[in-house]
């Protein structure tokens, strides 16, 4: 006796084939086996696809460029602070500056740091700019953070890794219609 759906041999009294387990079919009627019919899976409902199927992703300047405008608002802040002391120091009479020293020296040591103070508060003044037109998505910004980023490379070693990130991100091809269309979309 053989199976009649793989053909593999059957044993006597054998009711299911031992290699596709289909029920035995015999020549002499016996009586009805009942099989039951096998589980069937639940209607699949239409729903949601699942996450980042079918989407694009969001591009680089997307992901970064709310971290980047947040960061600059922070550093440019910060430098804020010793930009206003040599200001200060320089305008005004400062115990060191009281120390006996040449009065040319004097009136040279008080201009250069106060013109320096001046140079910081106005890199700091426009990195805030600078963060702020990012956070807004401003058309301006972009070009704005990359030219500080690139003047902040020299600042080891704070400057130099916000320049490489803001490079990082606003630079590379595409990076230019990616920021357009996020300030299209504001």
């Amino acid at each position: 006796m053989h199976c009649a759906h793989c053909g593999s041999p059957l044993m006597p009294g054998q009711r299911f084939c031992s290699k596709c387990g289909q029920p035995a079919v015999s020549a002499t009627p016996s009586s009805p086996v009942a099989i039951p019919a096998p589980p069937q899976p639940p209607p699949v409902q239409p729903g949601p696809p699942p996450s980042g199927v079918g989407f694009a992703l969001p591009s680089r300047v997307a992901r970064h460029v709310s971290t980047l405008a947040i960061l600059w608002i922070i550093y440019s802040g910060l430098r804020v602070i010793p930009a206003l002391a040599l200001i200060g120091i320089g305008h005004m009479h400062i115990p060191f500056m009281m120390w006996p020293m040449p009065s040319p020296l004097r009136a040279f040591l008080g201009p250069l740091l106060g013109g320096i103070g001046v140079l910081v508060a106005g890199f700091s003044i426009a990195g805030l700019f600078a963060g702020i037109g990012l956070m807004a998505r401003s058309p301006w910004a972009r070009m704005l953070a990359i030219v500080i980023g690139c003047i902040n490379l020299v600042h080891f070693p704070v400057g130099t890794a916000l320049g490489i990130y803001t490079l990082w991100v606003l630079v590379p091809g595409g990076a230019d219609a990616d920021y357009r269309t996020l300030a299209r979309a504001r």
